[in-house]
C-alpha cells in the first residue's frame, strides 16, 4: 500500500540532516515523504558563520493548499523547528492532517551534550512541549528528554557512568508524564561493568523499558539524530515493532559511522550513510 509521510524540518544545504536525511530514508524504506520546510540554511548549524531563513512564513501555505488538494499522510514528522511560530504552524498542520490512523512522531530538536542549542528561548521551548503532548512518538535525546522533564543533566551523565541500571530506571520513572505515548530516548552514554563505553537508546512502549544497547563510536555527527527519527517511523509503518526500528536505526547509524571515522568525514559533514540506505528495504 502507498504511504505517505509529511516531513516538517529544516533544509541545510551542508551536513546531512533534516529534509536530506528524512527524504533519502523514507524513499529508501518504500515511503514517499512530502517535505515541508521550516527554515532555509547555506549549512546546517553546526558551522561557522551560516546562513538561515526562516520558512515559518510560508508553512501555512503549505497547509492551506495541501487541504485544498485533499492529501493525507499515513505520518506527520516534525524535527528542528526556527521559531516558536514555526511550532504553532506545525499545531494547525496537525488540526488539519492528524486523523486516526495517522502517527506523529516528535523529534524535540532543543539540545545536546548538555546544552541548550544557540538561538533558544524559553519560549521555544514550551512551544515544543506542546507539540511533544501531542506526539504519538517522541524521539528526545537524553539533553532534551531532561529539558522537556526539567531535569538536571549533570546527575544523570554522572549516574551513567557509576550505575546506568539505576539511570535507566530513574528515566523511566520521569517518563510517567508522557506514559500514553511512544518514547525512545535517544543517545544515552553510559559504561560497562569493563569499562567499555556504550551508548543506549531506551524503548518505552506500553510495557517494560527496553534499552537497545550498541558501542559507543565515538564522535558527535551531524544528522544522526534526524536519521534515527526518520528510520524509527519508516519502521513503524512497515510494521515493525518500536523495539525493532531502534535497533534497525542503530545498526544503519553505526555502519554509517564507522565509514565517516575511516575516511576521516568531518563531524560537521555528516555521516556516509547513502552506501547503507539499503539495509532499510521491509523485510
Amino acid at each position: 500500500m502507498h504511504q505517505r509521510v509529511a516531513a516538517i524540518n529544516d533544509l541545510s544545504g551542508l551536513g546531512r540532516c533534516s529534509l536530506t536525511a528524512d527524504i533519502a530514508v523514507l524513499a529508501a524504506m518504500g515511503l514517499e515523504c512530502c517535505p515541508l520546510p521550516t527554515a532555509i540554511l547555506t549549512t546546517q548549524t553546526g558551522y561557522p558563520d551560516y546562513r538561515c531563513v526562516s520558512f515559518t512564513d510560508h508553512m501555512d501555505a503549505y497547509r492551506l493548499h495541501w487541504q485544498r488538494l485533499g492529501a493525507s499522510f499515513q505520518g506527520i514528522l516534525s524535527g528542528y523547528l526556527a521559531t516558536p511560530e514555526a511550532a504553532d504552524c506545525v499545531e494547525a498542520f496537525l488540526d488539519a492532517f492528524q486523523q486516526p490512523g495517522t502517527l506523529y512522531l516528535c523529534d524535540p530538536v532543543l539540545g545536546d551534550n548538555g546544552h541548550v542549542y544557540r538561538g533558544f528561548s524559553k519560549a521555544s521551548i514550551q512551544a515544543m512541549e506542546k507539540l511533544a503532548r501531542r506526539a504519538d512518538i517522541l524521539t528526545p535525546n537524553l539533553t532534551e528528554f531532561c529539558i522537556l522533564t526539567g531535569t538536571e543533566i549533570g546527575p544523570m551523565l554522572k549516574l551513567g557512568q557509576e550505575d546506568p541500571e539505576a539511570l535507566f530506571q530513574t528515566l523511566q520513572e520521569k517518563a510517567s508524564i508522557y506514559h500514553e505515548k511512544k518514547l525512545v530516548i535517544t543517545g544515552i552514554p553510559h559504561s560497562s561493568s569493563s569499562g567499555e563505553h556504550l551508548v543506549t537508546n531506551l524503548v518505552m512502549d506500553q510495557g517494560p523499558m527496553k534499552p537497545v544497547t550498541f558501542p559507543h563510536l565515538g564522535g558527535t555527527y551531524s544528522g544522526t539524530g534526524d536519521l534515527f527519527a526518520a528510520v524509527l517511523l519508516g519502521s513503524q509503518l512497515q510494521g515493525r515493532s518500536l523495539a525493532q526500528g531502534a535497533q534497525l536505526a542503530g545498526n544503519f547509524i553505526g555502519s554509517a559511522i564507522r565509514s565517516s571515522k575511516m575516511e576521516g568525514t568531518l563531524f560537521n559533514d555528516g555521516v556516509n550513510y547513502e552506501p547503507y540506505l539499503s539495509l532499510l528495504g521491509k523485510e
